[in-house]
C-alpha cells in the first residue's frame, strides 16, 4: 500500500512539472484538442478583413485542407473549422473561435459651413450625414447654442458614437442667412447657358477600340430623335425605367420609358436600364430589381441594368450602416445577374470613395464625375457630364464612356 501511494505521489509531481513546462514553451499559443496543431496568440480581427483559416495558425503538423476566406461581415464570435491531414495520411477536423470586432469610427459628412436660412424648420441632426460602417443605429448629437431665427455664424461641434464605443466628432460652423426673397424665373434648357459640353468633343477624345460612347436618358430629354443621335455615334442609351417615390413609396414607370426603349431598339441602338432606388433593405431591393425585370424582359437588353441610390440628403432617416445599404445594393444586382443581366452601382466618386464599398462589385461600378476623376477603383462606365449637347436632343444630357475593358 506504501509503495502504491508512493507511486501515485511521483505520477502527481511528474504530471504537474510536465504541465508546467508545457505552459512555459507554449506561453504564446493556444492547443486546440490535437497536438498537431498551434493557433497564434490573437485570433482577433476586424470588420470585413479579408482573412483565411491560415492567418491563424502558426504551426501545423500535416496539411491543412480547407484555406477558405472567413465571413467577417458580422461582428461578434465567430467559428472556425479546421480540416487537415496529418503527417500518417489521415484526415482530421476541429475547430477554434476568432473574435470580429467593429473598431472603425463613424462618418460624418460635412465640411465647411452648414448654411441655412432663418427659419429653418428641420432638425439639425437629420440634416448632416452621420453614420457608421457597421451599426444601424448610430448616436448623433450636435452641441453647442444657436438660434434658427437670428442670423448669424454659430460654431458648432457634431459627435457620432456607434454600438462599439467607436467615437468621430467634428467641428463645423452653422451659418444662418437672413432669408431673402426673390422673383425666379423658370428658363428653358435652350437658353439657359451658353456654356455646355459638346458631344463631338468628347467622341473625339475618348472614343477607341475599347470604349463605346453612350448617354443615359428619361423624361427629362423629353422627344428623343433616335436616328439622329444613332448618325451622331452614339452607340448605347442607358434608359431611367422608373424609380420609387420616397421612402417605402410606390414603384413608378418614367413616363418616357416604352417611347424611349421602342425608338432606341428600332435604331438598333444597344439599350441598359437603371432604376432609381429608395430601397432600406433587402426585400425592398428584390421587389424593386423584379418589377424592373418584369418590365423588360420582352425587350433585348444588351448594356447593364444599373441600381441607383443616392439620397445622401435624407440618408440618417434610413437608419441603415454602409453596410446594410451596400447589402442592399447587392441584393438588386444579384437578382439581376441571376436573371443573366449585367448589373452596375451608380454613384458619384464622392461617395464610392467615402460610402460604398467598392470591392465588393467586381469593379460593376458606373461612376459620375463631372471634372476630372481620380477615383482609383475600377470602373466599366464613366458618367462624366450632365451639361451634354448632341443634336437629336433640345435639351441637356448625361454623356457616358463605356469601357469594354475594365478602367482604373
Amino acid at each position: 500500500m506504501k509503495v502504491k501511494r508512493f507511486v501515485s505521489k511521483n505520477a502527481i509531481v511528474i504530471f504537474v512539472f510536465s504541465l508546467i513546462a508545457l505552459l512555459v514553451t507554449s506561453a504564446s499559443y493556444i492547443f486546440l484538442n490535437t497536438k498537431n496543431i498551434l493557433l497564434k496568440p490573437n485570433l482577433t480581427c476586424n470588420f470585413r478583413d479579408k482573412v483565411y483559416v491560415k492567418d491563424f495558425i502558426y504551426k501545423l503538423d500535416g496539411t491543412l485542407k480547407n484555406n477558405y476566406q472567413i465571413d467577417t461581415s458580422v461582428v461578434g464570435k465567430k467559428k472556425v473549422r479546421v480540416v487537415y491531414q496529418d503527417k500518417y495520411g489521415f484526415y482530421k477536423v476541429t475547430n477554434f473561435e476568432i473574435d470580429i470586432k467593429d473598431k472603425v469610427a463613424p462618418t460624418i459628412l460635412q465640411e465647411g459651413n452648414f448654411v441655412v436660412n432663418e427659419g429653418y424648420d428641420k432638425n439639425l441632426e437629420d440634416e448632416i450625414l452621420c453614420a457608421d460602417d457597421y451599426d444601424d443605429n448610430v448616436k448623433c448629437s450636435i452641441e453647442g447654442s444657436y438660434n434658427l431665427e437670428v442670423p448669424s455664424i454659430y460654431p458648432l461641434v457634431i459627435k457620432a458614437v456607434d454600438s462599439s464605443n467607436n467615437k468621430t466628432e467634428k467641428n463645423f460652423n452653422l451659418e444662418v442667412r437672413e432669408h431673402v426673397i426673390t422673383n425666379e424665373v423658370e428658363v428653358d434648357d435652350n437658353i439657359k447657358e451658353l456654356n455646355f459640353v459638346d458631344y463631338n468633343d468628347i467622341y473625339k477624345k475618348y472614343k477607341s477600340n475599347n470604349t463605346m460612347i453612350g448617354l443615359d436618358i428619361s423624361k427629362w430629354q423629353k422627344d428623343i430623335d433616335f436616328k439622329k443621335i444613332k448618325d451622331m455615334g452614339i452607340e448605347f442609351v442607358m434608359i431611367k425605367l422608373g424609380g420609387q417615390t420616397k421612402i417605402n413609396g410606390d414603384m413608378i414607370i418614367d413616363s418616357y420609358f416604352k417611347s424611349n426603349i421602342e425608338k432606341a431598339l428600332k435604331e438598333k441602338i444597344k439599350v441598359g436600364i437603371y432604376f432609381y432606388s429608395y430601397a432600406k433593405n433587402k426585400k425592398q431591393a428584390i421587389k424593386q430589381a423584379d418589377f424592373v425585370l418584369m418590365n423588360i424582359e420582352k425587350n433585348n437588353i444588351e448594356m447593364p441594368i444599373a441600381f441607383d441610390w443616392e439620397n445622401w440628403e435624407e440618408y440618417n432617416k434610413f437608419n441603415m450602416s454602409f453596410n446594410s445599404l451596400n447589402n442592399v445594393a447587392k441584393a438588386f444586382m444579384n437578382r439581376v445577374e441571376n436573371r443573366g443581366y449585367d448589373a452596375l452601382l451608380y454613384s458619384s466618386e464622392y461617395y464610392l470613395n467615402n460610402i460604398w464599398f467598392d470591392s465588393d462589385y467586381n469593379n460593376n461600378i458606373w461612376v459620375a464625375n463631372y471634372g476630372n476623376l481620380t477615383y482609383e477603383g475600377g470602373y466599366k462606365m464613366w458618367q462624366l457630364c450632365s451639361d451634354g449637347k448632341i443634336d437629336g436632343i433640345n435639351s441637356y444630357v448625361d454623356i457616358d464612356v463605356y469601357y469594354k475593358k475594365v478602367s482604373s
